[in-house]
């Protein structure tokens, strides 16, 4: 029988470094082939962080009365030509109470006066407050000679326990005949906006550079991860974790505070800016809004109003899933539409 032919050292070595080799340059070319074919549809961008391209000007020193800051949003990313009239610039003022307002001055109490409550979604992230649907609310309220002011305390990353926080520190200095909440979902329930969309995968230094891993992290989020990620926050168990009691409790003990008051709370509630059309969250605001009903919190459901409407048509930016301008007048006109039945405020007022 013969031997197998004895193999000089090395040889399993030297085929690994010839692999490696060529899967280094097929690596290579199709980084070269993303960026020359700019197959990412969006262009760069950070999905772990929405702050990552943004600068920050000042501190948001929040609830200060009379501050100032502001934010720039690089104009490659104003997909909808929003932020080019000020040159991406976003300013941010706070009223005598250190609410939001449209400058760092006074801003008149009416015969009618409203404390709002919220996050991101209700506080205007990422847009000029003339364009925040509280303030076109309070516009459409003014042309139907309705002498109504609305305080905006509402803070970004609010949940329901800062909320509530938040309104305990100014219930007995800021004027209201009603007290108005924003609620987006993950005021209960513990997960940010942009994590159905986020990158999966911390490795913020590959995503910054490599427009090829970006293009397959992006079609695995189309696929399973993203999957997964909304079957989570639609497991109906969470309405019964620690985490959904305790934002709950929260929500009840505001209610409470209100009534005493002899004043209602009205909550709105907020729609996830994904899949608006396809139903998807349907029972998980079903859940809320019935767990609300049997906590004796009625709620104006907004969580349809954008229907019709594509994801990224709404987005603020490609990569922050916030409400833009257009979102936000749909908020307002609906509210106003509701207020106008009787379904809203003036059931308060």
């Amino acid at each position: 029988m013969e031997k197998e032919p004895c193999r000089p050292p090395g040889h399993w070595g030297g085929r690994f470094l010839l692999s490696a080799a060529g899967l280094s340059v097929a690596c290579l070319v199709f980084e070269m082939a993303c960026r020359i074919f700019r197959l990412n549809e969006d262009g760069e961008r950070q999905l772990n962080n929405p702050y990552y391209f943004i600068e920050r000007i000042g501190d948001d020193k929040f609830p200060m009365p009379y501050q100032s800051c502001a934010e720039r949003v690089p104009l490659r990313y104003d997909h909808h030509d929003y932020y080019a009239r000020t040159d991406g610039l976003i300013r941010f003022h706070t009223n005598q109470f250190g609410a939001r307002w449209i400058q760092p001055r006074f801003q008149p109490p009416r015969k009618v006066n409203v404390l709002v409550l919220g996050d991101s979604f209700t506080y205007g992230h990422g847009l000029r407050y003339e364009d925040a649907f509280i303030f076109r609310l309070q516009g459409r309220m003014e042309e139907s000679s309705q002498s109504v002011c609305f305080f905006n305390f509402a803070r970004r990353g609010a949940d329901a326990r800062e909320v509530l926080a938040i309104y305990k520190r100014f219930k007995e200095t800021v004027p209201h005949d009603a007290v108005l909440y924003g609620l987006h979902i993950n005021d209960l329930l513990n997960f940010t906006t942009i994590y159905i969309e986020a990158n999966p995968l911390s490795i913020p230094w590959i995503v910054e550079r490599s427009k090829g891993y970006d293009f397959i992290a992006r079609r695995i989020h189309k696929t399973l991860l993203r999957r997964n990620r909304i079957r989570r926050i639609t497991d109906s168990a969470l309405l019964k974790g620690s985490y959904f009691e305790s934002e709950l409790k929260a929500l009840v003990t505001l209610n409470g505070l209100v009534r005493e008051s002899g004043i209602r709370l009205e909550v709105v509630m907020l729609p996830l800016m994904v899949d608006m059309n396809k139903g998807t969250f349907r029972p998980l605001y079903d859940g809320i809004r019935k767990t609300l009903a049997d906590c004796a919190i009625p709620c104006i459901d907004l969580t349809e109003c954008l229907n019709g409407y594509s994801d990224r048509d709404v987005w603020i930016l490609p990569f922050d899933q916030h409400p833009d301008h257009k979102a936000n007048q749909v908020f307002a006109d609906s509210l106003f539409s509701k207020y106008r039945r009787g379904e809203f405020l003036r059931r308060s007022l």
